[in-house]
Parts: structure tokens; C-alpha cells; sequence
């Protein structure tokens, strides 16, 4: 299975800010871009600056002049630009990351990869049509806040609960959404937090039925552009939301079945194969006349110890054509016919002579045939026959 590099896929205009600059820089710059992570020059390699991170220290009461490299922030992913989808998938998904820089060997920022992006390359196709999202979202947390509960008690539930998005709701039925964004937006213009939810949450609400299925939902984000959707029952209760490292985390278990299974096809095919072959190679052995076994290029791929009757060691080299072998051959000028025939993958015979040991040539059949319904896609059995008498030689 071939995948795409991540470079192919990647963001290659990175938005990044050096170490020396505030916290408060940063979340201007975030705010005006509408990113819920920046990446930080440092020293000792790329940080990741993430939205959730701002609201932490804005609870903390932080200072939000103080520069960052004064604050602890961790490492940014990072693979290699020709590494594959796959990879980053399975790192994204161990990590429980949003993206992966792209570093090339002179240890440049060549782009970064997100969910986004990942999400936008998913191949539909590759997945399961029949499963449903909302079985995917059973017993998951789901964080629901009242319309009136004040925009700090939010952050600090969404602190608490590691989530990056609060559903508003009214028995179970979503009124709006408040996120990560929603929260760096009001942090940066300064705005009252003691205010309620529900004049600052996105509305009305994106919903997904429960019955789609992962096919259809990937549709959806690709289509709507959102990186999260509520999902909701047939009679509009809230049952889960489902975002785009839901879909890859899915998309990457399924995707590694896949690859497993075809593994263990190939092995057990490689098996049989091998074990064809080694039946194959002793029949050839048990034969007493030559025999040659030419593949689809024409090229010899196995013979047995009889062909070195007629033909010197040296040249019974894996590889060799056939017209290789027979150069020098007085019989190669009246054999052209049958070089044709075996270049096509046809049956062939013609009357060939060699020099025996005792220094005089002898006539053979050569034979050929296909082991292949396909003859121009599959080996030739090329074998040669001793014709011993007159009478032979003549038929």
C-alpha cells in the first residue's frame, strides 16, 4: 500500500514566533490568525504553544508580559518531510497531538502536518461504511454547561476535564459551542469573563445524526471545513461530539488491521510460493536431460544440473538470455523462429546442436512451452531432448 509523503500534504507557510517574544505577543498573534497552536523558536529546537496552555496560565494569573522562553512548553513532533501519512498518523495518535513539524536533515522547518490535513487526505473508501458514529461515542465524556454559567467556570471545567470544547445545552438538546478559539478571542481583546456563556457561543449548532457512518462523517467535515461536530439521536439529544482526532484515531486502528492482514496474506502466499519452489527445484534435479526455466523478461531463473551438459558453468548465470547461452552457437543463425516464438511467450521446437566432450556436436529438440495461461506474463520451460539417431534427427 502506497501512502503520500507528508510534505505533499503539509502547510508549508508555518506561523511561529522566537522564544524571546511575550506571552502576550503570542496570543495576539493566535487571535489574529485564528490558530489554536504556535510554534516557538527555541535554542534547543521547536516548542509548541497551545491554546489550552493559555487558558491554564491566564487561571494561573500568569503575567502574560513574561517571555516565552521563560515558560515550560514541550517539544514539538517532528518527523523527517519524506516520511509517509502512515507515520504521522501513528505518532499524532500515540502522542494525542493536533500536528507534527516536518524537519529535514539540516534541521529546517520545511511545513507542519495537522488533524486538518490528515483528515482532507482520509481515503473513505478504506473505511468500515457500516459503522456508526454514534457507536464510537459511547461512554465517552462529554462536558454540557448551562446557558448562565459564567465564561471563567467554563474554562476552569474545561481546564479540569482536559477538553477542548464545552457543548451549551438545555435538557440535552445543544444550544451552542464554546471553545479553545472562543476562549484565546476574549482572553486577547480583554473582555469580561465573568459574563454568561451564551452570549459568546457559537450558534446554532452543526450536528451529525448518530446513525451516519464514519464514511459520511468525514464527508461532512470535509465539506463544512469544521474540525468537530455535535452528534445528536433521532429526536435531537445530545449524544457525543465527534472531532477530527476521533475519525484519524478510528481511521489509523482500521488502517493498521489492514496492513496486518495484508502482512499476513503476503506471508503465508510467500510460504506457498517457496514451498512451490522448492518442489520445483527438486523435479528439476530428478531429471536427467537439461532443462532451462526462463522468466516473463526472458532472462534465466532456474535450471537444473543436467543443462550443464550442454552448457559451460560459467555462463549458467540467473539472469542470462537464452541467446546468451547459445552465443557461438553454429545453430543460433537457423534458430531465429524460435527466439520469436519464446520472446511472445509461444510454444516453440527447433533443432539445436552443442559440442560434447569428446569434442563433436550433437543434435537436441529444443522445447519450448508456457507455464502460464498468460504466455506473454508467465515462465517458459525450455527443455532439451538428445536426438541419438538419423532418424531422430529427421522427424
Amino acid at each position: 500500500m502506497q501512502f503520500p509523503t507528508l510534505l505533499s500534504i503539509a502547510t508549508t507557510q508555518v506561523i511561529s514566533l522566537n522564544e524571546q517574544a511575550t506571552l502576550a505577543e503570542a496570543l495576539a498573534l493566535m487571535n489574529k490568525k485564528t490558530i489554536r497552536s504556535l510554534l516557538v523558536d527555541t535554542s534547543k529546537g521547536y516548542r509548541l504553544l497551545q491554546a489550552k496552555d493559555l487558558m491554564s496560565f491566564h487561571l494561573q494569573g500568569i503575567n502574560f508580559n513574561v517571555p516565552l522562553s521563560q515558560l515550560l512548553l514541550p517539544r514539538a513532533l517532528h518527523l523527517p518531510p519524506e516520511a509517509d501519512v502512515q507515520e504521522a498518523i501513528k505518532l499524532i495518535s500515540l502522542h494525542q497531538a493536533e500536528q507534527v513539524c516536518l524537519i529535514d536533515t539540516n534541521d529546517k522547518l520545511c511545513g507542519i502536518v495537522t488533524y486538518t490535513d490528515l483528515v482532507q487526505n482520509l481515503d473513505p473508501d478504506a473505511l468500515a461504511e457500516s459503522q456508526r458514529i454514534g457507536d464510537l461515542l459511547r461512554g465517552v465524556q462529554l462536558l454540557q454547561v448551562n446557558r448562565e454559567m459564567p465564561i471563567h467556570l467554563v474554562l476552569t471545567l474545561m481546564q479540569q476535564q482536559g477538553v477542548s470544547t464545552a457543548l451549551v445545552s438545555e435538557e440535552r438538546v445543544p444550544l451552542g459551542v464554546f471553545t479553545l478559539s472562543d476562549a484565546i478571542r476574549l482572553m486577547d481583546s480583554g473582555a469580561d469573563l465573568a459574563c454568561r456563556v451564551d452570549t459568546v457561543m457559537s450558534s446554532p449548532v452543526s450536528t451529525l445524526p448518530e446513525y451516519f457512518s464514519v464514511r459520511q462523517a468525514i464527508d461532512s467535515m470535509k465539506k463544512k471545513g469544521f474540525k468537530r461536530l455535535v452528534v445528536v439521536s433521532d429526536d435531537n439529544k445530545m449524544v457525543g461530539l465527534i472531532s477530527q482526532q476521533d475519525l484519524v484515531n478510528l481511521y489509523y486502528s482500521q488502517w493498521f488491521e489492514l496492513i496486518k492482514r495484508q502482512q499476513q496474506e503476503l506471508l503465508e502466499n510467500n510460504q506457498r510460493l517457496e514451498q512451490k519452489n522448492l518442489a520445483f527445484a527438486q523435479l528439476l534435479e530428478e531429471l536427467d536431460f537439461p532443462v532451462l526455466l526462463i522468466d516473463s523478461n526472458g532472462q534465466l531463473d532456474q535450471f537444473n544440473p543436467a543443462a550443464e551438459q550442454i552448457f559451460p558453468k560459467e555462463k549458467l548465470l540467473l539472469g542470462v538470455t537464452l541467446q546468451d547461452l547459445m552465443q557461438g552457437n553454429p545453430s543460433v543463425a537457423n534458430a531465429g523462429c524460435f527466439f520469436k516464438k519464446l520472446a511472445i511467450g509461444r510454444a516453440a521446437r527447433a533443432e539445436v546442436m552443442f559440442k560434447s566432450a569428446n569434442g563433436h556436436y550433437q543434435a537436441y529438440l529444443l522445447t519450448s512451452r508456457s507455464l502460464n495461461p498468460d504466455p506473454s506474463k508467465g515462465y517458459m520451460l525450455l527443455h532439451f531432448k538428445l536426438l541419438t539417431t538419423a532418424k531422430e534427427a529427421l522427424a
